[in-house]
């Protein structure tokens, strides 16, 4: 039996195949480069988006840094101390508000630290249950004493202020560090002596109050109107013009919000 063996040789022209393979190359090359050119003009736009936006950052931070922080900071820090005095005072509170104008010259504070040492103590008589016209002239008079009291012991008005702030929640050393000794025992003999009959122990939270202000101003009887009374020295020459440079400050400062908040306004509801 024979083997047979069969084979075939098979030719063929390969050009088309080949040019396919080229063209589906240059398609693939030319969606690369739009897929670039798509990227790269993306990245412009975000860019110029950035620009413009840091443009308008700068341009509305830079007339703030050069006229100073401190300038726009005390303009703030005034807005907010008026609003607590609107807010503690009510119907009274522009009564408060005239007493702030004089302070500088009657009591060796600005404007702003008389807001503020107002609102403090008026938040604190209203909570004991003065009323809100009451609750103002006890806050005036402790404010005026703390500018006197700041003047007689040479030292900051926040001092002062914490002191007095001991008529109203009974804490004693800050008081003490001032010379002021107020004890429950000294209280009582306080009281008994001003015919008195009751004890503190039995007094209800808003005598207490009435009785350490009191107390308290009848102690400070030589600083009361120690402002007046050195209105010429050195020390208080100085801290008067000191003041009026605050209050200056406050002043540009609340011109450069004025201006400035709407623009900041515009760029946030653009955003």
């Amino acid at each position: 039996m024979a083997d047979y063996t069969l084979s075939a040789k098979i030719t063929g022209d390969s050009g088309g195949f080949n040019k396919a393979i080229q063209s589906a190359e240059k398609a693939a090359s030319s969606f690369e480069k739009k897929m670039e050119s798509i990227s790269s003009k993306a990245k412009s736009i975000g860019d110029k988006i950035s620009g413009i936006g840091t443009a308008l950052t700068v341009g509305v931070t830079t007339p703030l840094a050069v006229a100073g922080k401190s300038m726009v900071t005390a303009a703030s820090d005034f807005d907010e101390n008026l609003n607590k005095v609107n807010v503690a005072f009510g119907n009274s509170a522009d009564s408060v508000k005239s007493w702030a104008d004089t302070a500088t010259k009657n009591f060796g504070l600005s404007m702003n630290q008389a807001l503020e040492a107002t609102s403090l103590f008026g938040d604190m008589a209203t909570s004991m249950g003065l009323t809100q016209p009451a609750a103002a002239s006890m806050s005036t008079s402790l404010a005026g004493l703390a500018g006197d009291l700041a003047s007689f012991k040479n030292i900051e008005i926040d001092q002062a202020m914490t002191a007095l702030s001991g008529v109203f929640t009974g804490e004693t050393e800050s008081l003490k560090q001032l010379g002021i000794v107020m004890t429950q025992s000294a209280l009582d003999s306080y009281a008994l002596a001003n015919g008195v009959v009751k004890t503190t122990a039995k007094m209800s939270e808003m005598e207490k109050v009435a009785l350490r202000y009191k107390f308290v101003q009848d102690q400070l009887t030589l600083a009361s109107g120690d402002v007046i009374r050195t209105e010429d020295g050195w020390a208080n020459q100085v801290r008067v013009l000191k003041l009026q440079f605050d209050s200056l400050k406050a002043t540009i400062g609340q011109g450069l919000i004025n201006v400035l908040t709407p623009v900041i306004q515009v760029i946030n509801r653009i955003i």
